[in-house]
């Protein structure tokens, strides 16, 4: 026969397990993703957000919002956030908008897909800085901006929005993680991609945009 202290251990055992796993799968989005980047791509697609009035300014010094990116349209935007110092996961993020610039002129998406490189480095990336930076990239302004907070104080707002984590290295950069992120035509907050897979994004969004009839 089990002794009753047995059956108690085993019980509580088993309350433990069910409780870890309603743990993991809190923060795993219903087991879907494992590392945090996998969960903002998950409650994104599930829960698409609002975009705020975020004042912004561009490379060409013209102040705008992030909300204005919040408005229905018949085009989509893909974003990435960087600053302009960095030498590593920045340059593969803007590379991979480089090579998007390229195919959306291929395809003759223009009309449908738009660019957007925020900057969380204002103090350094001014609208000067920027623009130097789009003219060595070869950007089309018409379909690729960068653009910035206008007011330090917003930035936290910024990369809270889009899950960004930045962690000065006290050297004068930052550690931080990236995506690539689509604002669909209701003007949400409603995909994050692997940073180095634009390619796989293009993709996403020309399945997806066949399935709504375009």
């Amino acid at each position: 026969m089990i002794k009753r202290s047995e059956a108690r251990s085993a019980i509580a055992f088993v309350i433990v397990v069910l409780l870890g796993l309603a743990a993991f799968a809190a923060v795993t989005a219903g087991f879907a993703a494992v590392t945090s980047d996998g969960v903002r791509r998950v409650q994104l697609q599930h829960n698409p957000r609002t975009l705020p009035d975020l004042p912004l300014v561009d490379s060409r010094g013209t102040p705008s919002s992030l909300r204005d990116y919040g408005k229905a349209s018949e085009k989509v935007t893909f974003v990435t956030l960087v600053y302009l110092q960095c030498q590593s996961i920045c340059r593969t993020s803007i590379a991979g908008q480089s090579w998007m610039q390229h195919a959306i002129y291929a395809r003759g998406l223009q009309d449908q897909v738009r660019l957007l490189t925020l900057s969380f480095d204002p103090l350094n990336d001014s609208p000067q800085v920027m623009a130097e930076h789009a003219k060595r990239m070869g950007v089309n302004a018409d379909l690729w901006r960068f653009a910035t907070v206008r007011n330090q104080a917003d930035l936290n707002r910024m990369l809270a929005l889009f899950n960004i984590i930045v962690l000065p290295d006290g050297l004068g950069d930052y550690s931080h993680n990236a995506a690539l992120f689509l604002i669909d035509e209701q003007g949400r907050l409603a995909r994050a991609y692997d940073i180095d897979r634009p390619d796989l994004a293009l993709a996403d969004y020309l399945a997806n945009s066949k399935g709504k009839g375009k």
